[in-house]
């Protein structure tokens, strides 16, 4: 065996032996702390609740997770055994949401003020609720709450049988009858028009995501704060909104109409104030391009051959 062989064998034996001395030496350290340690008993939440959540259902539907932790990182007002579980939670709801995961606390939930009503028992009669989804621009930005009332414009195109030779004209487009009675066969084109209008007024809004129009009759709530800490994002509610989910209370008329208009076009709503009546038996006209640029529309075209074109522009919006 060579000089730098047995040099090289006796570094790696010194090597392994320091190995060794230090993983014995960390693992007596963690031994030692280990005899430190106590644990105690935590439940988290399988999964994120939201705010008003009633603790009840937490329960029954088994909702959350038993382990034992470190107690040092739990945090204060921990529950930390089934009974206080069960004491904490039943009779009162989320005080706020509450992550999945999250350690459950004494002070995540409060007391039930008032009897929770289902949505369905403050319809009223001969009324039925449907929700609709609306982007913030066509929302009101986020500014329609819970008792509020809007009103729906519809845009979309009308394909529309238009006889040939004649200007369009939004609305039924008939032949008159002949002398016979019999209405004759007139060639016709097909023309598709971008149309806006209302479509229903003075609809009440009777939730807002899952926050549902308070009972009139109810005392005050008090809701617990929710702030956020410097550098950390600011709670949901505060935040610019995106979509927007609303419950509307409508007759069943209204229900199909609504439905029709979320199907086939562009829905957008509009917030009214609290003195706002209904016209239904004076319905706006609506309008086209030719009505959106008045009586110079056609000069217009004439100067400027593209504006011929706008309406399919605007249909493509």
């Amino acid at each position: 065996m060579g000089r730098r062989t047995l040099v090289l064998v006796v570094a790696l034996l010194l090597a392994a032996v320091a190995t060794f001395a230090v993983y014995n030496f960390l693992s007596g350290v963690e031994e030692e702390a280990a005899k430190d340690r106590t644990y105690q008993v935590v439940f988290r939440t399988s999964e994120g609740l939201i705010e008003g959540t009633q603790g009840s259902a937490v329960l029954e539907q088994i909702r959350y997770v038993e382990s034992e932790e470190e107690a040092r990182l739990v945090p204060e007002n921990v529950i930390d055994s089934l009974d206080e579980l069960n004491a904490t939670l039943t009779g009162r709801v989320a005080a706020g949401p509450i992550s999945g995961g999250q350690v459950l606390t004494t002070d995540q939930w409060v007391e039930i003020t008032t009897e929770i009503v289902p949505l369905a028992t403050r319809i009223s009669e001969g009324k039925e609720a449907i929700t609709v989804f609306v982007s913030a621009e066509r929302g009101v930005y986020g500014f329609i709450e819970p008792g509020d009332r809007v009103n729906v414009i519809v845009s979309m195109d009308l394909e529309l049988e238009v006889p040939v030779g004649e200007e369009l004209v939004i609305g039924d487009v008939q032949p008159a009858p002949d002398e016979t009675g019999a209405t004759p066969v007139t060639e016709t084109n097909t023309v598709t028009k971008a149309f806006t209008r209302y479509v229903l007024q003075g609809l009440p809004v009777l939730a807002i995501g899952q926050e549902v129009k308070p009972d009139e009759d109810a005392p005050v709530e008090i809701v617990a704060p929710t702030t956020a800490a410097e550098g950390e994002a600011a709670p949901a509610a505060e935040q610019a909104p995106g979509n927007i989910v609303l419950t509307l209370e409508l007759t069943p008329d209204q229900a199909e109409r609504m439905v029709f208009a979320q199907e086939n076009g562009s829905v957008w709503l509009t917030l009214v104030p609290p003195s706002f009546i209904a016209v239904s038996d004076q319905p706006t006209e609506g309008v086209t391009v030719e009505k959106l640029f008045g009586p110079e529309y056609g000069f217009l075209t004439k100067l400027f051959p593209f504006l011929a074109d706008l309406e399919e522009l605007l249909a493509e919006e």
